[in-house]
């Protein structure tokens, strides 16, 4: 292990070289030869220009007076690690480069566009679509970042990559470009077989969050609102569709020949769930609750359900239309949708 380095007072480092000095009637230069050191490293330590060595320091106290060697360790300001001046020099290295880091960052963001925030009058279905899709499989995030030094603000949504990245496509990345003005890309976790969108944007944090959206965990906080419960019909139909494509499906049982439609939006909420059968219930179509899912049933109900309030989700219609035409919901498992040949775990799509 290499020797650590000592600061000691400036007093006692003259003291102990002149008291050295003396007793041994060397010149610095002889001494520097009795201690087996380079001349111009004494005079440096002995001047205060840089730390002693532990070592050198401990050969200097055994030819010291013993009333210096007994007032040695009260003098002594700190200890360090040989390589102290190193990590130093790392640190203020890194201190530089990040100061740099964040003149670039702001730099490059002067040119970036700021998101569009709808105005009241420019909130339609679509704008609602997405906050059921958010209620589903999304959430509002408020952090620390200490990389940053700053509060970051973050809009998340998260799917299924092999099931939804169609949907992710077709619905939720075209809502984004067109009612905000983002550049809005997917990304995918393929070891995960996830796919997510994240809008770090206080504005758009704070927009959602004013339409009804909790921040952090939802599962305690996630209610319909009463501005959704006051809205029109057709607001009412996008949060609805946009819970079904997220946190929802269609099926139907092998024990009944997957003749007879179920449809079903799950939650980890009781109080959503129930909110969600009283939404459904305003369109006249008969819910009710077990354990995690809230759930209508019958091919009368769900025509209806598809007609008032549809689906945007592609595996949902092509279901759907293939139970109307063979009169059996098969699972999904037994269908097959060509999908983006997606390896890379860091594959964006979008531009």
């Amino acid at each position: 292990m290499s020797p650590k380095r000592i600061r000691l007072k400036d007093d006692f480092r003259l003291k102990l070289f002149e008291n050295t000095l003396s007793k041994t009637n060397l010149s610095l230069f002889e001494l520097s030869k009795k201690l087996n050191c380079s001349y111009s490293g004494i005079k440096t330590w002995r001047s205060g220009g840089r730390l002693i060595p532990e070592d050198v320091f401990t050969l200097l106290l055994n030819i010291a007076d013993e009333k210096i060697r007994n007032e040695a360790h009260n003098n002594i300001v700190s200890r360090y690690d040989s390589n102290w001046g190193a990590k130093l020099g790392g640190d203020n290295s890194y201190k530089n480069r990040k100061k740099q880091i964040y003149s670039n960052m702001r730099y490059i963001r002067s040119f970036r566009q700021s998101p569009k925030i709808p105005k009241d009058s420019e909130i339609d279905t679509d704008i609602w679509e997405l906050i059921g899709i958010c209620l589903g499989d999304g959430c509002l995030s408020k952090y620390f970042s200490k990389y940053e030094n700053r509060w970051q603000y973050e809009v998340l949504f998260t799917g299924n990559l092999k099931d939804d990245t169609k949907y992710y496509e077709d619905c939720i990345i075209p809502i984004l470009r067109s009612k905000f003005d983002l550049r809005t890309n997917y990304h995918a976790r393929t070891k995960e077989n996830v796919i997510y969108i994240a809008i770090k944007s206080k504005r758009i944090f704070n927009f959602f969050k004013l339409l009804g959206m909790p921040v952090g965990k939802k599962k305690d906080k996630i209610r319909i609102t009463n501005t959704m419960f006051n809205s029109s019909s057709n607001i009412k139909a996008a949060i609805l569709r946009g819970l079904l494509d997220t946190d929802g499906h269609i099926f139907a049982r092998k024990d009944e020949d997957y003749k007879y439609p179920h449809l079903k939006i799950t939650s980890a909420s009781n109080k959503f769930l129930n909110d969600i059968k009283i939404l459904i219930n305003e369109f006249n179509m008969p819910a009710y609750i077990h354990g995690d899912d809230v759930l209508i049933r019958g091919s009368k109900n769900l025509k209806k359900w598809m007609k008032i309030i549809g689906s945007s989700h592609p595996i949902n219609n092509y279901r759907y239309k293939q139970w109307l035409e063979t009169g059996k919901l098969l699972p999904k498992h037994q269908l097959s949708f060509e999908l983006p040949n997606i390896q890379d775990k860091n594959h964006i799509k979008g531009s």
